[in-house]
């Protein structure tokens, strides 16, 4: 998706990335918090970068407007000279480029000189304040500036000079201590006719080789929340990264790892948006190392607690399965998780501070219960009779409750609902309570606004998820409540052109909607793209049919759905689906 802006630009920022690393900059061209810069995950490359010519900084008061999509392009202008700067960082290259267009709109030739500063601040991503130690090398028309950590490669085809003042500078980005250090300045000059433009570009690389890209599936949604869904797929290949491993990070800027519960969320939706090798890849990655909590993008393995890893894997791993086929190691990693799996009797054990609201405490928690029901389900495991009888003991008073044995009001019930694993009658109270004390403007509160722990703005106890929304919209329309299950797909939609247009967010106060957590979640894109196709627009992959039972009342086409080597064109109108192409699958409408 591409965005023009003209206002609002202080407080919007873009996250360009390929699968090596991303800028995190903002629209009015400031990197203002210690997340900004250039990244390769896990490690922090550029604090900043500044250009300026003939004197004058192209900064918010040189700024005319700015585009932003797959590239960030501001567009400035000063008396005599229109300067278009766009940054980008292209497919199978280790860095990001910056490419200046100067055109001379004055009736006289004009000298140029383009001075570029880059505050240099390599560092690993835990360390919050870098170590220094700076090494500089000048070779023909490149600068190497590296430490112990990494290095920053500047170079250009252009002849630059080299203005060598290193200066170690502190500043304080929202307040926050930050050291960079500037190697100095790179000099470019150029003399324009008039009515004539000039191009500069200039190369930042992190490394010499060039990263594995990332290829590019077409699909598209055409009426209904189709910004939101198209904006959603390029999300999630804006968080795929090709690092040691091959992972999705959970989200821009700060989550640079891959947490296996964000992971397999998110798959469900890039499965739907037909990245089937990326998937597999994931999931090979998680099976090979024994379905850790957390895969580093350096490589290392943290076994942290996470009671919802097995029970995720295993649905995420179905559904490739369906939609494409799996390996042997993703089988074989299938019947790994599947021995994970403690009981109690009929109920699920699990740590207490492992569900995914891990500030807290919880247990024994229905939403541990209702995956590892679906994933007995698959696996035909024996003991989803016990599963089920365990679940049943979370129903109170034709209610769910969200923990065995604590009175605690969350929204975890709706997990129960998406999996249809209770009655309907018990599914229809729970769905009027979920519309009711759990419904915000801005999403699915996690706490109920009756609950006497609420707090709007509380990370586990009141806040609104891109997670939980999501799940709230999937539960009502599992149950054929379309009308409230597509007002939730809205209420997360308002907030694709704010903080960081074209993404999605991961929590935000309930009462204000301001931002508490990273600006691009990636469960939030994920799961928006499979509430989609496969609740909204009700495609269901089964093992020999696809079988498609959309609402009434509904006008959307949608394109390049993939399943097992076919593709899928279809319109949605009325109630009916009209296939627009000729797939070799066998079709149930």
């Amino acid at each position: 998706m591409k965005y023009t802006f003209q206002e609002d630009l202080s407080e919007r920022k873009g996250v360009i990335s390929n699968t090596h690393g991303f800028l995190n900059r903002y629209l009015d061209t400031g990197f203002k918090t210690k997340w900004s810069g250039y990244w390769t995950p896990p490690k922090k490359i550029l604090d900043y970068y500044g250009i300026k010519i003939n004197g004058i900084w192209l900064n918010e008061n040189s700024l005319d407007g700015v585009e932003y999509g797959d590239l960030l392009k501001y567009h400035h202008s000063t008396d005599t000279l229109d300067i278009e700067e766009k940054v980008v960082t292209p497919v199978e290259f280790p860095g990001f480029k910056i490419i200046l267009n100067i055109t001379n709109n004055s009736e006289t030739k004009k000298a140029v000189q383009t001075v570029l500063e880059t505050g240099i601040d390599i560092r690993r991503r835990t360390d919050d304040l870098g170590t220094g130690n700076y090494s500089i090398e000048e070779k023909e028309s490149i600068l190497k500036i590296s430490n112990d950590i990494g290095r920053l490669t500047v170079g250009s085809k252009e002849e630059f000079d080299f203005n060598r003042k290193e200066v170690d500078r502190t500043h304080f980005p929202s307040g926050e201590r930050q050291n960079c250090f500037i190697p100095g300045e790179t000099v470019f000059r150029k003399e324009i006719e008039p009515g004539e433009t000039e191009r500069i570009e200039i190369t930042l690389k992190t490394s010499e080789k060039d990263p594995e890209g990332l290829e590019k599936i077409e699909q598209s949604l055409e009426g209904r929340l189709d910004r939101t869904f198209n904006s959603s797929v390029d999300s999630v290949n804006n968080l795929i990264y090709r690092r040691k491993e091959t992972g999705v990070i959970a989200g821009h800027p700060w989550f640079q790892n891959y947490w296996a519960r964000d992971s397999f969320w998110t798959l469900l939706g890039i499965i739907d948006a037909g990245q089937f090798d990326i998937a597999e890849e994931v999931l090979e990655t998680f099976a090979e190392k024994d379905l850790p909590g957390k895969i580093k993008t350096d490589g290392e393995v943290e076994r942290v607690d996470r009671a919802d890893t097995a029970p995720l894997y295993i649905i995420a791993s179905e559904k490739l399965r369906l939609h494409n086929g799996i390996s042997r190691k993703i089988e074989q990693g299938m019947h790994k998780a599947m021995e994970q799996l403690a009981l109690d009797g009929d109920i699920v054990k699990h740590s207490p501070s492992g569900t995914w609201m891990d500030t807290l405490e919880r247990g024994p928690a229905i939403d541990i219960q209702s995956l590892w029901l679906e994933a007995a389900e698959i696996m035909d495991d024996k003991r989803k009779r016990k599963l089920e009888k365990g679940l049943k003991k979370f129903e109170q008073d034709n209610l769910l409750k969200d923990e065995l044995e604590n009175e605690a009001d969350a929204v975890n019930p709706v997990v129960t609902l998406m999996f249809n694993q209770v009655e309907k009658e018990i599914a229809r109270n729970q769905l009027e309570k979920i519309n009711g004390e759990f419904c915000s403007r801005y999403g699915a509160r996690t706490r109920s606004v009756t609950d006497l722990g609420y707090d709007s703005s509380g990370y586990h106890t009141g806040s609104c998820w891109g997670l939980t929304t999501c799940w709230a919209a999937m539960a009502n329309m599992r149950y054929g409540n379309y009308k409230h299950g597509i007002s939730f797909l809205e209420k997360l939609e308002q907030f694709l052109d704010r903080n960081q247009p074209g993404a999605l967010p991961e929590v935000v106060d309930a009462e204000n909607g301001e931002s508490l957590g990273c600006s691009e979640q990636a469960w939030s894109a994920g799961l928006f793209i499979h509430a989609i196709d496969s609740y909204l627009l009700g495609i269901n992959v089964e093992e020999d049919f696809v079988e498609i039972n959309p609402p009434p009342d509904l006008e959307i086409t949608r394109r390049g759905k993939m399943v097992r080597g076919e593709k899928l064109d279809l319109r949605f109108s009325e109630g009916e689906v009209e296939v627009l192409n000729d797939p070799d699958l066998e079709l149930r409408l």
